[in-house]
């Protein structure tokens, strides 16, 4: 690459850093008084209290395994939305840790910041691709147009920045299509150094937390590398087979350290229990219309990518070359996915392509959606650049921008028709839809001279005032996004009032549970809730928690305090603390007789049948105190006796240590969420843990007094973390000598 073209993308590189900040700087900025935040729900009760947790965790010098703050406790590092090993986030960690550590307030301020990185990484992994995919004179204004559509179109400006793990997985794909592209830029052979970046991208986009993105791009980019190696001969079809193994060997083996311990979860949670129906929704089908009426048919508008880049689309489209073709094949597909059910393609990617079963939320195609238009839009842009430099267009051109122009301007008549009728109803829809007419205007007007005036000299302007367009357009409907509030984060996830005189309460009983702490609050203000809102749960948890004897699951699961707007509880209970405002009423319930979270039991229930053992439970009859559920009879003889006693020593997120004394053999019924890679040990001798009670756990315990130790394993972290290293271990190698190589063969290259 020439010097000049060095200083021409690095200009570049700092405009895409300079729109960033443009787009996110009130969400940056520290003066309070124009900051904005991220509206809280999925990014404060989701990853702000995950990532807290785990800046807490990591700043002790621990791997936070285990996480007891939320549904009981449930295995944090295998609940993929954790991140725990994702490289951006460990850096946000790392950062709030050296200077002072994590708050609610302060993690708050730097996932956004996170999520403001994320959109510049897009952004310049976009351009990066569309540059080295472009090979006209007039790539940098292309691949500027196409890293803009791509970072500030509709969906990565959408749900995304919300749902943290979605646009932190999402944006690697351009880096894994660069590697594929340039790997396979020599038609005998793979370059095996832009193949091992494709894995590292995909690496990134595993850890970053969202199997679903995940997914899609592992299946976009499969599809480019066969369309790369083209063909169905013999040779190429190895070139694929090959290409594919390493992609998949180095993203997998990057990933492994959460994705088998991931893996292990999800076949244990309740996504098993949904079938077609509730994993089939998508958009209907009138929300395609997005794509030119932006934030009329719902709140968020994913398939919106720009009306001026979808006429850079069509464009590319009526030129159509074998180059385009395969990534319209992906828009038109990545659409019909998104319908969900309402279209037959996703039953067949139902039925046939591995993993599509697995998820709920089809409309998250739209993903791909905003990929193939942002690499269409900059085709489009560099052909009629590169054209209008020749000769001026063809009149048809001219026709199809009129078109789109002259449906804006209908459908602003159809709104503006509503408006009268309606007016109070309808003013925000006529106002986006005018935005609309606007834009759809100035875009024909500029395509249009672009087309018919033919001036080389006066064309880096027109190409510049292309891109401005795009930038006003994209940032203008930003600027309407509804992710922001004019709320500063000091405001933000200030610590209920009721919660302080819970710690107080609790203070010489220090081994308790709670409930009614909302979204996953126990997790950000360490108090071990049983509620939550993470989306990959236990099933057997699930089917405790939805026990219909609300007093019989605070039995269960040991909870002593309940946070509740009412006043009077299924069980007896006092008031501690109470907001009796209308709104939205807090009362701090201390229950009069909570059962202890570890209990020497000598009379068990044996039901094999999950259902019926639940209902059993119901019944307000059954003995919980003194009785436990099991599905097999255990492995001791159970006296029926009444007097034991057990106590807890340590209760660790890793970690439980009990003293329990009983005059005969028994259980040592905890509750503890039954999970296979807790170990336990009887005064040091492995002792096998039971399923108790639906989802807890029992330890058979012998007569006479024994200290019982469980401990959080999981094998599978173990063996992923082991394969990660080894993973890194053979990229670094392999850099290493590929770099020794080079600079071998440069020494014996003769001076010129």
């Amino acid at each position: 690459m020439t010097e000049r073209r060095w200083w021409a993308d690095g200009l570049s590189a700092a405009l895409l850093a300079a729109l960033c900040w443009l787009f996110y700087w009130r969400a940056l900025t520290p003066n309070p008084l124009d900051q904005v935040s991220f509206v809280e729900g999925d990014f404060s009760g989701q990853f702000v209290a995950f990532a807290h947790y785990q800046a807490q965790r990591l700043g002790a010098g621990e791997t936070p395994l285990w996480n007891p703050y939320n549904l009981g406790g449930h295995p944090f590092l295998a609940d993929t939305q954790s991140a725990v090993f994702y490289p951006p986030r460990l850096v946000s960690i790392a950062l709030l840790n050296l200077t002072g550590g994590s708050t609610p307030q302060r993690m708050y301020a730097a996932l956004q910041a996170e999520a403001a990185a994320h959109a510049l990484i897009g952004s310049l992994l976009m351009y990066a691709f569309c540059r080295a995919l472009i090979e006209t004179a007039y790539s940098i204004p292309a691949a500027l147009i196409g890293a803009i559509t791509f970072a500030y179109g509709g969906f990565l400006t959408g749900y995304p920045p919300l749902q943290l793990a979605i646009l932190e997985a999402a944006v690697w794909l351009p880096l894994i299509l660069l590697g594929i592209l340039r790997a396979t830029q020599d038609a005998e052979r793979l370059d095996w150094a832009w193949l091992a970046l494709s894995g590292v991208g995909l690496g990134l986009t595993l850890l970053a937390g969202h199997p679903q993105t995940a997914l899609y791009a592992i299946y976009l980019s499969l599809a480019y590398l066969a369309w790369r190696c083209g063909g169905r001969a013999t040779g190429k079809l190895r070139k694929f087979a090959i290409g594919a193994l390493i992609l998949g060997a180095l993203g997998g083996g990057i990933a492994a350290v959460q994705l088998l311990h991931g893996w292990e979860y999800l076949s244990a949670t309740t996504r098993g229990t949904l079938g077609f129906e509730a994993k089939g929704n998508g958009f209907p089908v009138n929300d395609l219309l997005q794509i030119i009426l932006p934030g009329v048919f719902s709140l968020y508008s994913p398939l919106y990518f720009g009306i001026t880049a979808l006429m850079l689309v069509i464009y590319s489209a009526a030129r159509l070359r074998p180059a385009e073709v395969f990534w319209f094949g992906v828009l038109f597909v990545a659409l019909g996915l998104s319908l969900g059910k309402g279209a037959i393609l996703y039953d067949i990617f139902y039925q046939f392509a591995p993993g599509f079963s697995l998820f709920r939320q089809q409309e998250r195609a739209a993903y791909l959606v905003a990929a193939a238009a942002a690499i269409l839009a900059a085709q489009g842009a560099s052909d009629i650049l590169h054209d209008t430099a020749q000769s001026p267009l063809a009149r048809r051109y001219v026709a199809i921008f009129l078109g789109i122009a002259a449906g804006a301007l209908s459908f602003s008549i159809a709104a503006f028709a509503e408006w009268l009728v309606t007016p109070s109803e309808s003013l925000a829809n006529f106002q986006r839809v005018s935005f609309s007419l606007l834009i759809a205007l100035l875009a024909a007007l500029l395509l249009i001279n672009l087309a018919t005036y033919r001036n080389r000299y006066w064309l880096q302007w027109r190409a510049a005032a292309l891109i401005g367009l795009i930038v006003f357009e994209l940032f203008s409907f930003g600027r309407t996004s509804p992710n922001f509030e004019a709320i500063p984060i000091s405001a933000r996830l200030r610590e209920p009032p009721a919660l302080a005189v819970l710690r107080a309460d609790a203070a010489d009983q220090p081994f308790f549970r709670v409930a009614g702490v909302r979204e996953n609050f126990g997790t950000l203000y360490n108090l071990p809730d049983i509620d939550g809102i993470s989306p990959l749960r236990f099933a057997h948890v699930e089917r405790a928690l939805k026990l219909p004897n609300r007093e019989r699951v605070w039995q269960l699961f040991g909870v002593r305090y309940v946070l509740s707007p009412d006043r009077e509880l299924p069980a007896p209970s006092r008031i501690l603390y109470e907001e009796d405002n209308p709104y939205n009423p807090v009362r701090l319930h201390a229950l009069e007789s909570p059962l202890p979270l570890a209990r020497v039991m000598h009379r068990a229930w044996i039901e094999p049948d999950e259902a019926q053992a639940a209902g059993y439970l119901s019944d307000p009859a059954y003995d919980a105190a003194h009785t436990v559920m099991l599905a097999a009879p255990p492995p001791v003889a159970l006296s029926g006796a009444e007097s034991a006693a057990a106590r807890l020593l340590a209760l660790e997120p890793e970690r439980w240590l009990i003293e329990a004394e009983s005059p005969s053999a028994a259980l040592l019924r905890l509750a503890l969420v039954y999970d296979p890679n807790w170990r336990a040990s009887v005064d040091g001798v492995p002792a096998p843990i039971l399923r108790a009670d639906i989802a807890f756990s029992a330890v058979p315990i012998p007569s006479g007094k024994s200290v019982v130790e469980l401990t959080y394993q999981p094998s599978s972290y173990a063996l992923g973390a082991l394969i990660t290293l080894g993973t890194l271990l053979a990229l670094t190698l392999g850099g290493l000598f590929s770099l020794a190589h080079s600079l071998r063969r440069r020494a014996r290259r003769p001076p010129a």
